[in-house]
């Protein structure tokens, strides 16, 4: 968000996730904070595969349907506890 070049209109959108970030990090519970390491393939349609990034990349895209395959994946076997993790295309 303080890179050159980063939209000033998103500001708002990551700060209030960035606090619920750390509000959970602050908590008890088992959680795991998934999310596209980059945005999301509108138009895409699904392929059936995914990655887990290491970092965001602003670049990477990733179809609503493989997103779900992603965070179906991680309630169905947990691989996560208590990280945030990016998901991106295969």
């Amino acid at each position: 968000m303080d890179e050159p070049g980063y939209p000033n209109e998103y500001r708002a959108f990551y700060l209030g996730h960035a606090a619920g970030l750390d509000a959970l990090r602050s908590c008890d519970l088992d959680w795991a904070y998934v999310a596209p390491a980059g945005d999301f393939d509108h138009d895409g349609t699904r392929i059936g595969r995914y990655q887990i990034a290491e970092h965001g990349d602003p670049a990477s895209r990733i179809t609503y349907a493989d997103f779900a395959i992603a965070l179906l994946d991680e309630i169905e076997t947990p691989r996560h506890h208590r990280a945030a993790v990016s998901i991106r295309e295969a």
